[in-house]
């Protein structure tokens, strides 16, 4: 079944049995075929996995009596996922300031970066050397700048969907909600995954190049393959 015959059945059979919240219903598994197909799934293949339209429909009908059921049986089910919710929080916070370090390196290289290259000396902090090895050795900092950048972006992105998808899951667990469950990875569209893609790989080849370039202009201009020695960098 393609994409939008489905998604017409499932209006279809949501209306038929007075779905509460039937727009919210439909853009969530309007998101699920987009992601899925951004992975690479067929449109039949996304269909198949997640069932008829009308099962779908009937677990919606029955999600309140479902609930009201589950109202003085499930205080232990919401205890667990309680505690479950305060390691994952305790996670995600640490993740989070793992994202902050890569953001502070970010900026951290990247200023260092264009001070080499402009020759800019804060407070007498860079040690000496050739304008030549400096820009060189600037350019390969930006390029090192770029890569904790694109990291930056795609660890907040992984946080922001995985905590997405655990309140989902936890929706899912106490409500007896029938709202597809979200992948955990992050999910970017098909043009910025290749634009942070193209930009990782430029990234990692100007850092290398550069830095390897730097390393032989400096010593040949030291004459010395420690040409930090040659400037007494650490005296």
């Amino acid at each position: 079944m393609k994409k939008n015959e489905y998604l017409a059945e499932l209006k279809s059979e949501l209306k038929r049995n007075n779905a509460a919240d039937m727009d919210d219903i439909m853009s969530e598994y309007e998101q699920h075929f987009a992601f899925k197909m951004a992975d690479g799934y067929s449109e039949e293949e996304i269909a198949a996995k997640l069932g008829t339209p009308a099962q779908i429909a009937a677990q919606f009908d029955s999600a309140k009596d479902a609930a009201k059921k589950m109202t003085g049986t499930n205080i232990f089910l919401k205890l667990g996922l309680g505690f479950t919710a305060i390691f994952e929080a305790m996670f995600y916070i640490l993740f989070l300031a793992w994202d902050i370090v890569l953001a502070v390196s970010t900026l951290t290289f990247g200023v260092l970066g264009f001070c080499l290259v402009s020759t800019l000396n804060i407070s007498g902090l860079i040690p000496y050397m050739p304008f030549l090895g400096s820009l060189i050795l600037g350019i390969s900092i930006v390029g090192l700048a770029l890569i904790f950048g694109v990291a930056s972006v795609y660890c907040f992105a992984f946080l922001k969907q995985m905590i997405r998808a655990s309140v989902r899951w936890h929706k899912n667990m106490v409500s007896a909600s029938a709202l597809p469950p979200l992948p955990w990875s992050p999910q970017f569209e098909p043009k910025t995954r290749r634009r942070l893609r193209t930009v990782l790989l430029g990234a990692i080849a100007l850092f290398g190049v550069c830095f390897v370039l730097a390393y032989i202009v400096m010593a040949l201009q030291a004459g010395a393959l420690g040409f930090w020695h040659a400037w007494n960098w650490f005296v």
